[in-house]
């Protein structure tokens, strides 16, 4: 399958990278990656996913294939989320299941507050409503003086952790050089500004909002994905119809990990929501 995305929205001065897959009578899911990442996180799962309903997925401002500014002033959350309220109703005409891994799953939770008419399920995969962090100190502190180092022409590339063997152990060597070039990709000034935003305590918690949810939510958590495995039961107790799928043995990305067991759980709430009948599997 293509995930090269060949369509482009045009908004605040970025044409964003976009394309959909798949057609069928259930409501459309929209992906959003996480912070770093492209589309080809999802590589392995947009297939089965879209076998019965529309999958549409877009690449962030300064990430992947969408256009890059180079002006840290334009790399924010909030401009994350009015890009994609921009976007969606000129490609969707109905309420969709929104999935955000990451930083996504904190864009969906705010897109959520402003256009409710538009959400039909969440899936929150390995995110927070709270602090985005490492329980680590050492290694947050090392993150932290990295992030604020960059410069316009700081070579972008993902570290090595304990998952990294795990990837390389369930995707194929093409699909993971295409996406460390699209993620390499990655524009130094959305890096700084956004990485600075998610993990030097430069968002407000918003918990106190998600009461307001009243779709139904999935929180997934990677067993050893430390702080969102232990913010995951919270999240979804805070919202008025949430459940949480731990997956054991998993780390910060279980959809290039353990594929099956991330896919089954976002399938059957994505049934339960178009279902409409609360009854979970």
């Amino acid at each position: 399958m293509d995930y090269e995305l060949r369509q482009r929205f045009s908004v605040g001065g970025f044409d964003l990278a976009w394309d959909e897959w798949g057609s069928g009578p259930s409501a459309p899911l929209v992906l959003l990656h996480g912070f770093g990442g492209s589309v080809f996180d999802f590589a392995g799962q947009i297939e089965p996913l879209s076998a019965s309903r529309r999958v549409l997925a877009i690449e962030h401002r300064g990430h992947g294939r969408s256009s890059k500014s180079g002006d840290e002033e334009s790399y924010t959350i909030d401009h994350i989320v009015d890009d994609l309220a921009a976007w969606l109703p000129n490609v969707v005409d109905e309420p969709i299941h929104l999935l955000g891994h990451s930083l996504g799953g904190r864009v969906a939770m705010r897109f959520e507050f402003i256009r409710r008419d538009l959400i039909r399920s969440l899936t929150l995969a390995d995110t927070t409503a709270w602090e985005f962090g490492k329980p680590d100190r050492v290694a947050h502190q090392m993150m932290l003086a990295f992030l604020r180092s960059i410069r316009p022409d700081t070579p972008m590339g993902a570290q090595e952790s304990d998952e990294t063997p795990l990837v390389l152990a369930a995707n194929s060597p093409e699909m993971l050089a295409r996406r460390r070039e699209v993620n390499d990709s990655l524009d130094p000034m959305a890096c700084r500004a956004l990485g600075l935003a998610l993990f030097d305590n430069g968002l407000q918690p918003i918990d106190h909002l998600l009461g307001d949810i009243d779709a139904p939510v999935l929180v997934i958590a990677g067993e050893h994905d430390h702080p969102y495995v232990d913010h995951a039961a919270d999240l979804a107790g805070a919202v008025s119809d949430g459940s949480v799928m731990t997956i054991a043995g998993a780390y910060h990305s279980p959809h290039l990990t353990h594929g099956s067991e991330w896919r089954t759980a976002v399938l059957a709430h994505l049934d339960m929501a178009d279902r409409g009948d609360g009854v979970r599997p």
